[in-house]
């Protein structure tokens, strides 16, 4: 006998498939019969499948039903509805103890005595004490220009260097910078030249290629420059070193090489004072 309930109703179209579930599963086995025709056994066969189906889905629903239905027995009291209400019950407002008798603490007593249930808020943990600032010691500044300086100096500063050497030597400079690589071509022109001043006499190839030395794929931009403005004369420097293939071809295509040791002789032939403000180039001001 199934019951339906107002929370958990099983409809009655579930009935009527349990009810032709019996009907398909009884003329399957009758169809199944021995007594029956062969050609008869694979509708008997389809029919009790179809009844079996049937019957085991009514009884799953069922199953589901009641299960759902205890669930809810199972839900909290203020969740259901109060007895001679139509409403629900709900949690209290606030946490707040309710009124007492007479004669209960009141006043700082009551105060105190709630304030008892009141777990103690947690202690933050204590940020560490900042560290101190580091203190940067800064390197001690060159007098003299030595090989050792050259390691010290920015793709930039060996640059500047570089321009301000070649109009200490009595030429007009016009740089084009290489961007943040580093690098530099300088194109020299001629302070005492009457006609075609605007064109140069020269060009200047300046980088450090710090780490390995100037081949001759490092001379071919170079040379590309003086083709382009038909000059003769073209200086490629380095704080490096220079290969002797580079020394071979710089000198069959009228290029002078500057490396390190000539950098420093050059800067050697000037004066205290020139070496000086070249000195204040490579250290930054």
């Amino acid at each position: 006998m199934v019951t339906r309930t107002p929370d958990n109703p099983i409809p009655r179209s579930a009935r009527y498939s349990y009810v032709l579930g019996l009907v398909a599963m009884g003329l399957g086995v009758i169809l199944l019969l021995p007594v029956m025709d062969t050609a008869l056994r694979p509708a008997g066969a389809v029919a009790l499948l179809l009844g079996i189906l049937l019957v085991g889905s009514y009884f799953l629903g069922r199953l589901k039903a009641e299960m759902t239905a205890d669930n809810r027995a199972l839900e909290p009291t203020w969740r259901k509805p109060a007895h001679g209400s139509a409403g629900y019950g709900s949690l209290p407002v606030s946490d707040a103890p309710a009124a007492g008798p007479r004669g209960a603490l009141a006043g700082p007593a009551a105060a105190s005595a709630g304030q008892a249930f009141k777990a103690a808020p947690p202690a933050l943990p204590l940020a560490p004490p900042p560290a101190p600032p580091a203190i940067v010691v800064p390197a001690p500044r060159a007098t003299a220009w030595t090989p050792a300086l050259f390691d010290r100096m920015s793709a930039q500063q060996f640059d500047a260097v570089c321009e301000a050497l070649f109009a200490q030597g009595g030429f007009e400079t016009r740089s084009q910078s290489h961007g943040v690589a580093g690098g530099v071509t300088i194109w020299l022109y001629s302070r005492h030249a009457q006609q075609g001043k605007d064109n140069p006499v020269a060009v200047a190839l300046c980088k450090q290629w710090p780490g390995q030395p100037v081949g001759v794929r490092e001379l071919h931009p170079l040379l590309d420059l003086m083709a382009s403005r038909q000059l003769k004369r073209g200086t490629c420097a380095t704080s490096s070193t220079c290969t002797d293939n580079a020394r071979k071809f710089a000198k069959y295509n009228s290029i002078n090489l500057l490396d390190r040791q000539a950098v420093l002789d050059l800067i050697a032939r000037r004066s205290p004072a020139q070496q000086q403000a070249l000195l204040t180039l490579a250290q930054g001001n």
